[in-house]
């Protein structure tokens, strides 16, 4: 695509920055200690919870800083890849003409591609990234636009036509970090979640998925196939299916697709039927770390059944509040882990 030549074009330009994050310091952990000595251990981002707009369940937001503009409201996804803007834009030039970018389930997204530096919790990229001003609404832009969030930031490992700032960050604050959620709950003070760049994965995480190579990006960080982890589910009394699974926090609801699950039960809106029992797992792991009954509630336990196809389960972001979700680009590991608060290990 043009964009992939123009940002490798520029990451061969810019060799001289470049060389602050080079291929070997993703590469091999070993190796960044030096560069990331002068930098904290750990460094936490708060996450705050909403109630997801237009529609059931809640999702986690952040703020970013691009270039010198003021902070924006993102929406957190790490369903896609890149981190995309409307409305107010910061003072950056565009790199390319209008392109069709897309996330958030199939939602597109029209606009220029420009280069930023792009800072999370104070923390900023070694170098500019792209970044998609998106300049046309859709119905998904505008319930979100009615509270404030100003763009989505996609932070999957996968490939994609823009790529995930975190891989950006200086020395292993761009190697590993987590993502919690925290429920909204009514009536009570709100708690909120946080990602903790360089964050080490529990070692007594319950679960661990390795995901498949895809390469690495125009500056040199490890990409990883997040759309396709071996996980194991089991639907009622039916036999485990071991399927593609992608892990999905800006999604709400769980969805189940693939012609071999015809014949689950489901009600009139083609949902998983209330008291179904499911569990999850590792297809690695001897026994199923997560269960739960299905029923009406998005970010808990909906579950969409869309039986036709090839087969594939997208978790939606109940995992995100259920469990603290850490990400290795080094080895390519996802775990997902529980603690007494609900937080990364630091």
């Amino acid at each position: 695509m043009a964009i992939r030549r123009t940002l490798t074009a520029f990451a061969v330009a810019s060799a001289a920055t470049l060389t602050l994050v080079s291929v070997p310091a993703h590469a091999d952990d070993t190796d960044v200690q030096s560069s990331s000595a002068r930098t904290p251990a750990t460094v936490s981002v708060p996450v705050r919870s909403i109630n997801t707009p237009g529609h059931t369940g809640q999702n986690g937001l952040i703020s970013v800083k691009v270039g010198n503009a003021p902070a924006f409201t993102v929406l957190v996804d790490t369903g896609s890849v890149g981190l995309r803007l409307w409305g107010r834009r910061p003072d950056v030039a565009k790199l390319t003409d209008e392109i069709k970018t897309e996330a958030a389930g199939g939602t597109k997204f029209t606009g220029p591609i420009a280069l930023a530096t792009v800072s999370i919790g104070g923390v900023s990229t070694v170098h500019p990234v792209p970044v998609q001003l998106v300049n046309t609404d859709n119905p998904y832009i505008n319930v979100l636009r009615r509270r404030g969030v100003t763009g989505i930031i996609g932070l999957g490992t996968g490939t994609g036509t823009l790529t995930n700032p975190i891989m950006s960050f200086p020395g292993a604050l761009g190697l590993r970090w987590s993502v919690h959620f925290e429920r909204t709950v009514a009536n009570s003070r709100q708690r909120t979640g946080e990602i903790i760049l360089g964050a080490e994965a529990a070692p007594d995480a319950d679960m661990s998925f390795k995901l498949a190579s895809e390469g690495v990006n125009e500056f040199g960080a490890h990409l990883w196939n997040d759309h396709q982890a071996a996980g194991c589910w089991t639907f009622g009394n039916r036999p485990t299916a071991c399927v593609p699974t992608r892990f999905d926090s800006g999604a709400t609801e769980i969805r189940v697709k693939g012609s071999e699950f015809k014949g689950l039960p489901t009600d009139t809106s083609g949902d998983l039927r209330t008291g179904t029992h499911v569990s999850f797992g590792s297809a690695t792991s001897a026994f199923a770390a997560h269960h739960f009954v299905a029923g009406g509630q998005a970010s808990r336990n909906q579950v969409k059944v869309l039986p036709h196809g090839s087969s594939a389960i997208n978790t939606g972001n109940f995992i995100y509040y259920d469990y603290t979700v850490s990400y290795d680009t080094v080895t390519g590991v996802v775990t997902m882990s529980k603690s007494s608060t609900g937080k990364a290990a630091r």
